[in-house]
Protein backbone atom coordinates (compact mmCIF):
# COMPACT_ATOMS: atom_id res chain seq x y z
CA UNK A 1 0.00 0.00 0.00
CA UNK A 2 1.02 3.59 -0.74
CA UNK A 3 -0.24 6.22 1.83
CA UNK A 4 -1.24 9.31 -0.93
CA UNK A 5 -1.15 12.85 0.41
CA UNK A 6 -3.11 15.34 -1.58
CA UNK A 7 -3.09 18.79 -0.93
CA UNK A 8 -4.70 21.79 -2.58
CA UNK A 9 -2.47 25.14 -2.56
CA UNK A 10 -3.06 28.04 -0.23
CA UNK A 11 -5.19 31.03 -1.18
CA UNK A 12 -3.60 32.98 -4.55
CA UNK A 13 -4.38 36.50 -5.22
CA UNK A 14 -6.60 34.87 -7.83
CA UNK A 15 -8.64 33.57 -5.56
CA UNK A 16 -9.08 36.40 -3.39
CA UNK A 17 -10.52 38.04 -6.68
CA UNK A 18 -12.70 35.56 -7.90
CA UNK A 19 -10.41 35.40 -11.43
CA UNK A 20 -10.46 32.03 -12.91
CA UNK A 21 -7.13 30.77 -12.70
CA UNK A 22 -6.48 27.41 -14.93
CA UNK A 23 -3.15 27.43 -15.89
CA UNK A 24 -2.05 30.78 -15.86
CA UNK A 25 1.23 30.13 -14.39
CA UNK A 26 2.62 32.97 -12.20
CA UNK A 27 -0.29 33.81 -10.18
CA UNK A 28 1.53 33.92 -6.07
CA UNK A 29 -0.05 32.72 -2.67
CA UNK A 30 -1.23 35.82 -0.33
CA UNK A 31 -0.41 35.93 3.15
CA UNK A 32 -3.42 34.22 4.08
CA UNK A 33 -1.92 31.49 1.71
CA UNK A 34 1.20 31.36 2.77
CA UNK A 35 -0.43 30.66 6.11
CA UNK A 36 -2.85 27.95 4.58
CA UNK A 37 0.55 26.29 3.03
CA UNK A 38 2.57 26.02 6.37
CA UNK A 39 -0.19 24.70 8.03
CA UNK A 40 -0.85 21.59 5.61
CA UNK A 41 2.77 21.21 5.67
CA UNK A 42 2.50 20.99 9.73
CA UNK A 43 -0.57 18.34 8.65
CA UNK A 44 1.52 16.85 6.13
CA UNK A 45 4.26 16.19 8.51
CA UNK A 46 2.06 14.05 11.11
CA UNK A 47 0.95 11.73 7.66
CA UNK A 48 4.43 10.77 6.21
CA UNK A 49 7.79 10.21 7.35
CA UNK A 50 10.52 12.82 6.58
CA UNK A 51 12.47 13.04 3.25
CA UNK A 52 8.98 11.69 1.45
CA UNK A 53 8.61 11.97 -2.32
CA UNK A 54 6.87 15.67 -2.61
CA UNK A 55 5.61 16.33 -6.28
CA UNK A 56 3.86 19.29 -7.29
CA UNK A 57 2.45 21.41 -10.17
CA UNK A 58 5.08 23.37 -11.51
CA UNK A 59 2.44 26.75 -11.40
CA UNK A 60 3.89 29.11 -8.68
CA UNK A 61 1.12 28.84 -6.46
CA UNK A 62 1.51 24.92 -6.43
CA UNK A 63 5.15 25.30 -5.98
CA UNK A 64 4.96 28.04 -3.48
CA UNK A 65 2.67 25.26 -1.22
CA UNK A 66 4.95 22.56 -2.19
CA UNK A 67 7.87 24.73 -0.71
CA UNK A 68 6.50 25.21 2.97
CA UNK A 69 5.39 21.69 2.98
CA UNK A 70 8.92 20.98 1.82
CA UNK A 71 10.24 22.12 5.08
CA UNK A 72 8.26 20.18 7.30
CA UNK A 73 9.05 16.86 5.67
CA UNK A 74 12.76 17.57 4.58
CA UNK A 75 11.37 17.12 0.95
CA UNK A 76 12.73 19.28 -2.21
CA UNK A 77 9.56 19.78 -4.60
CA UNK A 78 9.62 17.89 -7.69
CA UNK A 79 7.64 19.92 -9.60
CA UNK A 80 5.42 18.13 -12.40
CA UNK A 81 3.18 19.74 -14.72
CA UNK A 82 0.60 16.72 -15.15
CA UNK A 83 -0.34 18.03 -11.72
CA UNK A 84 -1.26 21.82 -13.29
CA UNK A 85 -5.10 22.51 -13.10
CA UNK A 86 -7.46 22.23 -16.09
CA UNK A 87 -6.28 24.81 -18.71
CA UNK A 88 -9.57 26.73 -19.73
CA UNK A 89 -8.57 28.67 -22.72
CA UNK A 90 -10.36 31.99 -23.20
CA UNK A 91 -11.75 31.77 -19.69
CA UNK A 92 -8.70 32.74 -17.90
CA UNK A 93 -8.62 35.68 -15.99
CA UNK A 94 -11.76 35.98 -16.45
CA UNK A 95 -13.71 37.10 -13.25
CA UNK A 96 -16.30 34.04 -12.47
CA UNK A 97 -18.87 36.90 -12.80
CA UNK A 98 -17.86 37.23 -16.26
CA UNK A 99 -18.90 34.29 -16.92
CA UNK A 100 -22.00 32.60 -18.41
CA UNK A 101 -23.98 29.29 -18.37
CA UNK A 102 -22.94 27.49 -22.43
CA UNK A 103 -25.15 24.56 -23.58
CA UNK A 104 -23.87 20.87 -23.44
CA UNK A 105 -23.62 20.03 -27.10
CA UNK A 106 -26.43 17.38 -28.01
CA UNK A 107 -24.72 13.56 -27.11
CA UNK A 108 -22.18 14.81 -25.33
CA UNK A 109 -20.99 14.30 -22.05
CA UNK A 110 -20.11 17.36 -19.85
CA UNK A 111 -16.78 16.10 -18.49
CA UNK A 112 -15.55 15.79 -22.38
CA UNK A 113 -16.21 19.36 -23.69
CA UNK A 114 -12.89 21.75 -23.53
CA UNK A 115 -14.60 24.85 -22.58
CA UNK A 116 -13.04 27.86 -23.84
CA UNK A 117 -10.29 26.38 -26.08
CA UNK A 118 -9.22 24.43 -23.30
CA UNK A 119 -8.58 21.40 -21.55
CA UNK A 120 -11.88 18.69 -20.66
CA UNK A 121 -11.76 17.07 -17.60
CA UNK A 122 -11.14 13.63 -19.88
CA UNK A 123 -8.01 15.57 -20.50
CA UNK A 124 -7.17 16.37 -17.15
CA UNK A 125 -7.78 12.33 -16.25
CA UNK A 126 -5.13 11.36 -18.81
CA UNK A 127 -2.65 13.42 -17.46
CA UNK A 128 -3.52 11.84 -13.51
CA UNK A 129 -3.47 8.31 -15.04
CA UNK A 130 -0.29 9.02 -16.83
CA UNK A 131 1.43 10.20 -13.18
CA UNK A 132 -0.30 7.02 -11.70
CA UNK A 133 1.05 4.52 -14.03
CA UNK A 134 4.13 6.30 -13.39
CA UNK A 135 4.29 5.88 -10.34
CA UNK A 136 2.81 1.97 -9.82
CA UNK A 137 6.11 0.79 -12.03
CA UNK A 138 7.58 1.26 -8.51
CA UNK A 139 5.45 2.23 -5.69
CA UNK A 140 6.80 4.30 -2.84
CA UNK A 141 5.89 3.88 0.70
CA UNK A 142 4.37 7.68 0.85
CA UNK A 143 3.91 10.56 -1.67
CA UNK A 144 2.85 13.84 -1.49
CA UNK A 145 1.49 16.00 -4.08
CA UNK A 146 0.07 19.55 -4.01
CA UNK A 147 -2.01 20.05 -6.86
CA UNK A 148 -5.20 22.07 -7.69
CA UNK A 149 -9.17 21.93 -7.20
CA UNK A 150 -9.90 20.69 -10.39
CA UNK A 151 -7.58 17.91 -10.92
CA UNK A 152 -7.46 16.93 -7.06
CA UNK A 153 -11.38 16.13 -8.18
CA UNK A 154 -10.01 14.06 -11.03
CA UNK A 155 -6.72 12.49 -9.46
CA UNK A 156 -9.57 11.55 -6.51
CA UNK A 157 -11.98 9.83 -8.61
CA UNK A 158 -8.77 7.75 -10.22
CA UNK A 159 -7.57 7.01 -6.80
CA UNK A 160 -11.25 5.75 -6.44
CA UNK A 161 -11.59 3.59 -9.18
CA UNK A 162 -12.85 6.35 -11.13
CA UNK A 163 -13.07 8.30 -14.44
CA UNK A 164 -13.50 11.60 -15.22
CA UNK A 165 -17.11 11.40 -15.26
CA UNK A 166 -17.51 10.38 -11.84
CA UNK A 167 -15.72 13.42 -9.83
CA UNK A 168 -17.32 13.93 -6.76
CA UNK A 169 -18.38 18.03 -7.06
CA UNK A 170 -20.05 17.48 -3.80
CA UNK A 171 -16.42 17.16 -2.09
CA UNK A 172 -15.30 21.12 -0.37
CA UNK A 173 -11.52 21.00 -1.30
CA UNK A 174 -10.66 24.30 0.31
CA UNK A 175 -7.35 25.90 0.00
CA UNK A 176 -4.48 24.03 1.91
CA UNK A 177 -6.64 21.59 2.56
CA UNK A 178 -5.03 17.45 2.73
CA UNK A 179 -6.39 14.83 1.85
CA UNK A 180 -5.18 11.42 2.61
CA UNK A 181 -5.71 7.81 0.54
CA UNK A 182 -4.28 4.32 1.44
CA UNK A 183 -3.95 2.88 -2.07
CA UNK A 184 -2.31 -0.41 -3.92
CA UNK A 185 -0.92 1.84 -6.57
CA UNK A 186 -0.11 -1.64 -9.14
CA UNK A 187 -3.97 -3.04 -8.69
CA UNK A 188 -5.42 0.36 -8.57
CA UNK A 189 -3.77 1.30 -12.56
CA UNK A 190 -4.54 -2.05 -13.53
CA UNK A 191 -8.01 -2.02 -13.09
CA UNK A 192 -8.04 1.89 -14.34
CA UNK A 193 -9.44 2.30 -18.11
CA UNK A 194 -7.66 3.64 -20.60
CA UNK A 195 -8.83 6.41 -22.62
Amino acid sequence: MTRIVLVRHGQSTWNLEHRIQGQTMDVPLTRRGHRQASEAGRRVAELVPRHTLLLSSDQTRAMQTAQRVGREIASTPKPDARLREQYLGDMEGKLSSELHEMPVPEGADIAEIGWGGGESLLDVWRRCRDLLDELARNPPEALVMVSHGDTLRVMLSALSGGTHRDCDYSLSLTNGIVITRDVDLTSLVASLPRH
